[in-house]
């Protein structure tokens, strides 16, 4: 019913019908084999994203749907 209002990036996994952990790990480690096959170094950092969701603003989080032609419909039920 949403799914042209509401969309993601390709590369995001999370939350999504037929993406999972292991298609994120998958990539992750062929891009590492990928580089350093050609004698590249690969640096990586980890981020521990689990409790950002408890600091979104809700304001900025419901004008960008706004701004994404979200039905109002929707953003009213995610703002109640």
């Amino acid at each position: 019913m949403y799914e042209n209002s509401l969309y993601s990036n390709p590369l995001q996994f999370g939350f999504k019908n037929n993406a999972s952990c292991s298609h994120a790990l998958l990539g992750f480690t062929e891009a590492i084999q990928y580089y350093t096959k050609r004698g590249n170094k690969v640096f990586c950092a980890f981020l521990d994203a689990s409790k950002a969701f408890d600091k979104v603003l809700l304001n900025g989080l419901l004008a960008k749907l706004i701004n994404r032609n979200v039905p109002l419909p929707l953003v009213r039920v995610l703002y109640n």
